[in-house]
């Protein structure tokens, strides 16, 4: 695990309620290695502390394109035919 020391001056600045500083900031990390493809959905989702779904739909709320292929469509359809 790494931690990340963001000055005070910089924090104090950001748009965010105080108490939820790491959390948004989190968020927002796993948001663009996501859209960056730098890490894959289930990855994000895990640093975003957000179930898969929520993390999807958050990304989705940003308007960051689903980066799965025409493949994994077809994984999880099968996965979901499975009794």
């Amino acid at each position: 695990m790494i931690h990340l020391e963001i000055p005070d001056e910089i924090v104090q600045q950001l748009r965010f309620p105080p108490d939820r500083v790491e959390m948004e900031l989190k968020r927002e990390l796993a948001l663009h290695l996501v859209r960056e493809r730098i890490c894959t959905l289930a990855q994000g989702a895990r640093l975003a502390d957000m179930e898969r779904l929520e993390f999807e739909r958050f990304l989705g709320s940003r308007h960051v394109p689903w980066p799965g292929t025409l493949d994994d469509i077809r994984h999880d359809l099968e996965a979901l035919e499975r009794p």
